[in-house]
């Protein structure tokens, strides 16, 4: 019986390595999880800065539309009409800017929802990988630790 046990512990540094390389396998493994959760935020980070670029551009020719309005006012009351009209007809064109930028925001902010939901399904799978790799390392411990109580108490049993 203990020169299956020395066999077996020659053998053990091989089981071991190959151990190490599952540990290895592992780490890779998160790393590359990790990467793509900082890719998924940075991916969410982009689509929500050019929203609220969008909201500044609309904001701003929002502001643009209520100037051209007061100038056509103000046109009118002079009695300038052709002024009146050209300062509408800008505003008209600038509404119809205004709604498309009001569409690609709303699209964009639709994205955004669903980039945070998906990083948060991302964020979900990762975090139960790793309780799936720390149990797997408590498991490995275990088992060492068993191995080794083995190998002791065989070595002490043995004359």
């Amino acid at each position: 019986m203990g020169l299956f046990r020395r066999l077996a512990a020659a053998i053990s540094p091989r089981r071991a390595r190959a151990s190490d390389a599952d540990r290895l396998t592992i780490a890779d493994a998160q790393f590359k999880q990790l990467e793509a959760v900082q890719r998924m935020r940075r991916g969410v980070a982009d689509v929500a800065i050019s929203r609220q670029r969008l909201d500044l551009q609309a904001a701003e020719l929002r502001a643009a539309m209520d100037s051209l309005r007061a100038t056509a006012a103000t046109c009118r009351a002079a009695g300038d009409d052709g002024s009146a009209q050209t300062a509408l007809a800008r505003h008209t064109i600038m509404g119809e800017q205004y709604a498309d930028l009001i569409g690609q925001r709303d699209a964009l902010a639709e994205q955004e929802s669903m980039l945070t939901t998906q990083l948060a399904q991302l964020q979900a799978r990762v975090a139960g990988f790793n309780v799936t790799a720390e149990t797997l390392r408590a498991a490995r411990a275990a088992a060492d630790a068993r191995r080794r109580i083995a190998q002791s108490l065989d070595d002490l049993t043995d004359p």
